[in-house]
Formats: C-alpha cells, sequence, structure tokens
C-alpha cells in the first residue's frame, strides 16, 4: 500500500512509499482514503520543524485531514461500508487530564494526548487507514471532495464556541466586527 510519510524533524524528507496495511490495533473500520487536506501543520512537518513518529518507528505517515470511503466496519459501530467518513485527529491521553477525562481532547493539559499524522501515531495519507469507530465522523456524500475540510472547519467551530463562552462572561461584550486571518487549504487525492 503506498503512504505519504515523513522522517520527523528532518527536512524534505517526505516521499511517497510502500508501508505495510495498517494494523488491526489501529481501529475496526478499514477506509480507503479519498481525499487528504495539506496544511501549515504537514507544512512544519515536512520542513523538520513538528512532529513525532509512532513509538519505535522513524517514519511517520502524514495526514490528518482526510476524507475516505468504509469499505469494512462491524456491525452495529455506527458505520457501514460505503460511508463517507472523516477521521478525528487527536486521541485523549491514556491517563486523562481533567480536560481529556470529559471529552475536550483538544484542550489537553499535559501533553501526552496522540494525533494521526502529527504525533506519535501514522495519520491518514495513505490508501487505507484503519480506525475506531468512535473517532470517525460520518460526511454528507453530496458534499463531494469539500467533506476534507471538516477537520479545519471543526477548528473554527471550537474556537467560535470559545471566543462566545469568554466573551459571555461580560455583559456589555457585543461584538460588531471579525477578523478571520490564515486558513490556506489544499487537497489531493492519493491516486
Amino acid at each position: 500500500m503506498r503512504a505519504l510519510t515523513v522522517v520527523p524533524g528532518v527536512a524534505d524528507s517526505a516521499r511517497v512509499e510502500d508501508v505495510p496495511d495498517p494494523p488491526a490495533s489501529d481501529g475496526a473500520v478499514l477506509v480507503r482514503t479519498l481525499a487528504l487536506g495539506v496544511c501549515g501543520t504537514d507544512r512544519d512537518i515536512v520542513s523538520g520543524h513538528y512532529g513525532w513518529a509512532p513509538p519505535g518507528a522513524q517514519r511517520l505517515v502524514l495526514g490528518h485531514e482526510s476524507l475516505g470511503k468504509v469499505e469494512k466496519a462491524p456491525a452495529g459501530c455506527g458505520v457501514k461500508a460505503g460511508d463517507i467518513v472523516v477521521g478525528i485527529v487527536r486521541r485523549p491521553d491514556p491517563v486523562p487530564c481533567g480536560a481529556c477525562a470529559v471529552g475536550e481532547w483538544d484542550m489537553c493539559r499535559n501533553g501526552r494526548y496522540t494525533e494521526r499524522g502529527i504525533k506519535e501515531r501514522n495519520g491518514f495519507g495513505s490508501e487505507f487507514f484503519r480506525i475506531e469507530p468512535n473517532f470517525l465522523i460520518k460526511v454528507d456524500p453530496e458534499l463531494g471532495s469539500a467533506g476534507v475540510l471538516l477537520e479545519p472547519m471543526s477548528v473554527v467551530a471550537k474556537a467560535w464556541d470559545h471566543t462566545e463562552r469568554i466573551g459571555h462572561r461580560s455583559r456589555s461584550w457585543q461584538p460588531k466586527t471579525l477578523l478571520v486571518t490564515g486558513a490556506v487549504q489544499w487537497a489531493f487525492s492519493p491516486r
């Protein structure tokens, strides 16, 4: 199976290479990758500034912004063959901090989380990936390849939620202007 890999910490080490099929230990659901988003995090990893390979491995399979089609799934797991899905990137600390314990893994306070395609877990940048059913989001097939934007949009939604929570602490908070910066997005198909 082909995958987009990198040696974290080594600039310009990205390449497409043959890798073993995803291990069953990655999850019971087998997904065929349809598209992969590439963002600034990936650029930093490819530049050697960021990223960690899985324990015992030298290379990291890139890709944390995914779009895929379920090939095989256990009965009753919430997804079935043919479903279009996006994988959740972050996994909570196995000994949860306060944030991880209440399902807010993106706010982990001790840094012992892992992330697909970024930190200590292979990403979705391969022809197939395996994943746990509870770390999948079903996507409306009518979205087409734009479904790959679900992960970056979840970051925007979380930021907006936090902005409102903080703002509502003040009775006088009444925003009238919004400034959006950054957010350049590319996508490619692994075929």
